[in-house]
């Protein structure tokens, strides 16, 4: 027997073989990419999600930013790396609904990805002026009726303007859409005057305060966080039984397809810590917080949200034939 069969004979009798090496995950620091330049909320939970995930791993966790190219570049470099859990992937809306939706891309959500948990999370919500005429949402249907009124949203295809694509068809309204970007430059532009209305998230009125007025919540079911951000302000299907409006904004981390199951479950166990009591309070103020864990329930979730915008993107030309 050789030198390297003899090694072998002994690691497998000292019971050290595959399942103990994976035993040993991790030995070396974990990296995240970030889909999203610095600074942002989705880079800042990012950044807070890895420090949690590093304190129970005892291991660094470093974050690693790849904005820019539709968000693909970011995806794939979590594709091109082994599947051996050094390598996680910060899933976001672009990156695992609206991208993979609207053009094709090489990489597909649920089946190249194993999601671990969903946690950043956004509602939407139709904001006015502080000085608008419209003091209610009922009043605000009215004068769309009677005037076609500047609508304000991020991006053409993002969640707000699919937000504001639903309430125009449940409503019969029209609007003149106008893209300012990001959700805080579109309610920059509110508030300057560029548009007369203008989608936002839940919690934007915490960075805008008294300069916008909430005049309905865009979502169906009341999330608990409602009522921390907007308390007091009715979800269309709370103010019209029967219309639909809806919105899918999630975000959390997935590791490539075929890692071993032993590091899936190590990292499902250390991943609990980022939804600790602790770990929640240090989230800003601007951002909701919508817990699913586990790559079947969070897969549904993904699924759910394919099921809501697909026909709305397919009204606006949009959806991926």
């Amino acid at each position: 027997m050789n030198f390297t069969s003899l090694i072998a004979a002994a690691v497998t009798a000292l019971g050290l073989g595959t399942s103990a090496a994976l035993a040993e995950y991790p030995e070396r620091p974990v990296n995240v990419v970030v889909s999203f330049a610095a600074g942002g909320n989705a880079d800042i939970v990012a950044r807070l999600n890895a420090d949690a995930l590093s304190s129970e791993l005892g291991v660094p966790v470093n974050v690693i930013n790849k904005p820019g190219g539709a968000h693909i570049p970011a995806a794939m470099s979590v594709l091109e790396a082994p599947a051996d859990g050094y390598t996680i992937f910060n899933w976001s809306p672009p990156s695992f609904m609206v991208v993979p939706l609207t053009r094709a891309i090489p990489y597909s959500p649920l089946d190249d990805f194993i999601p671990l948990f969903a946690g950043i999370s956004a509602s939407n919500a139709l904001y006015v002026r502080a000085d608008s005429p419209y003091q209610t949402f009922e009043e605000f249907v009215e004068g769309a009726k009677q005037n076609k009124l500047a609508m304000g949203v991020n991006n053409l295809g993002a969640p707000p303007n699919l937000s504001a694509v639903q309430l125009a068809n449940e409503f019969g309204l029209e609007f003149k859409t106008i893209a300012l970007k990001t959700v805080p430059a579109t309610l920059t532009g509110l508030i300057g005057g560029q548009v007369d209305v203008a989608v936002g998230q839940v919690a934007s009125i915490h960075q805008f305060g008294e300069d916008i007025r909430p005049l309905i919540i865009l979502d169906n079911d009341r999330q608990p966080y409602f009522e921390k951000d907007l308390p007091g302000v009715r979800t269309v299907g709370e103010a019209f039984p029967g219309k639909e409006a809806g919105v899918w904004v999630h975000g959390g981390f997935a590791v490539k397809a075929g890692t071993p199951p032993e590091i899936v479950d190590k990292l499902l166990d250390a991943t609990l810590a980022i939804n600790s009591e602790t770990a929640v309070a240090k989230l800003p103020k601007a951002v909701g917080w919508n817990w699913v864990h586990g790559p079947d329930d969070v897969k549904a979730l993904i699924q759910a949200g394919i099921d809501l915008y697909s026909p709305i993107l397919d009204g606006l030309g949009l959806l991926k034939k």
